[in-house]
């Protein structure tokens, strides 16, 4: 539970953040939007750099300090932001936190597996990616609503805060003491699972939707009224997981993964086809009700082509293939937003659903079926 909410509040720090800097940033450092939109590409591009060193990392130090250094790194690296004078050096910046996310992911995934009994860690392994999940979303809401009411810089005082919680959480956390293991300098342990990497690409145009619609520059990104309550719409994507949660024990609970992304997948089209039809609040619920059905369904996806001993790994090619997906998803919009209208911005959201539910369908099912371990 320590691990999980300290990894909660690191994630709604880290991601508080995504929607409002490409704007901010472009007024700040006198450049286009479409360029402050690649900072956060530098970011994945960090986590992907340093992944090689994943497993000798994690192996030859302990899990704890790793864990906690990286995520100060990553705060440290946060309060950077106010320094920032040129293009060049946010880019710097943005991949030097995203050494410090990777890393830090990475050890607290694997001190989450550590601390859950063996029969119980696929489902510690859901429980977690959950739990980040809806840190992101929740990040990203509180971002906008925060912004519209405080400065930037204000923002990254409260987003440094919320981490330094978090990192409270991971001190109190106890580690039983386990003998550093001999490892490689570079491997693909706890980094890329590579009979996962068709999933992976599947997973990365699905998270690639709800990145065209993080930047605040979306008019429904900002507020939705309901009565006399102001909210942002990533508020009501948080909302649709419980909501996630109770239909997939109701109609999905018998291993039946192929309908429920199915489902899912349907859930995040109708969400984009009907995105001005219908009232404000049902889009983004129905947004955060595919994504909560798909995308816990392609962890155990990549649970079922692991062996046993791979479940860091496992959670890791899961979590970067997010991130990806994410981050080319804001930089697109960033492009799209300054070379068309956002009505484009939602077209390429409902191609990209569209081909990745014909993926699914063509290419990822008929793969996991004949390659599955589990």
């Amino acid at each position: 539970m320590r691990v999980c909410i300290a990894n909660f509040l690191f994630f709604i720090s880290l991601y508080m953040l995504l929607p409002v800097s490409p704007l901010e940033m472009s007024e700040r450092l006198d450049v286009s939007v479409s360029q402050t939109g690649t900072m956060f590409l530098m970011m994945t591009l960090g986590m992907l750099l340093v992944g090689p060193l994943y497993a000798y990392l994690i192996d030859t130090y302990k899990r704890k300090f790793v864990c906690f250094f990286s995520f100060l790194g990553m705060l440290i690296s946060t309060f950077g932001y106010y320094f920032i004078q040129s293009f060049p050096q946010i880019l710097t910046l943005c991949t030097l936190q995203g050494v410090f996310v990777g890393m830090g992911t990475v050890a607290s995934i694997t001190l989450a597996i550590d601390t859950v009994p063996s029969s119980m860690r696929s489902y510690g392994n859901i429980a977690f990616s959950w739990i980040i999940r809806i840190g992101m979303f929740i990040g990203v809401a509180l971002g906008v609503w925060l912004y519209q009411w405080q400065s930037y810089d204000m923002l990254i005082l409260i987003a440094i805060i919320t981490g330094i919680v978090g990192l409270v959480f991971i001190t109190r956390l106890y580690v039983p003491f386990r003998a550093p293991l001999v490892s490689c300098l570079c491997s693909t342990d706890r980094f890329v699972l590579k009979r996962g990497w068709l999933p992976a690409i599947n997973l990365i145009g699905i998270a690639f939707v709800p990145g065209l619609l993080i930047p605040v520059f979306h008019h429904s990104s900002c507020n939705i009224i309901i009565g006399l309550i102001e909210l942002p719409f990533y508020a009501f994507v948080a909302l649709g997981f419980p909501f996630a949660l109770f239909l997939y024990r109701l109609c999905f609970n018998n291993d039946k993964s192929y309908m429920a992304i199915t489902t899912g997948l349907i859930l995040m089209l109708l969400s984009l086809l009907l995105f001005d039809m219908i009232p404000d609040f049902l889009s983004p619920l129905l947004l955060g009700l595919g994504l909560g059905l798909v995308t816990p369904e392609f962890l155990m996806i990549f649970i079922k082509l692991s062996e046993h001993c791979q479940r860091g790994t496992v959670n890791t090619t899961h979590f970067l293939a997010w991130e990806i997906g994410i981050t080319a998803g804001i930089a697109t919009s960033c492009h799209l937003y300054e070379m068309y209208s956002p009505s484009v911005i939602l077209t390429w959201g409902r191609i990209v659903i569209i081909s990745s539910l014909l993926f699914y369908f063509i290419i990822t099912c008929p793969y996991f079926r004949h390659m599955r371990i589990r």
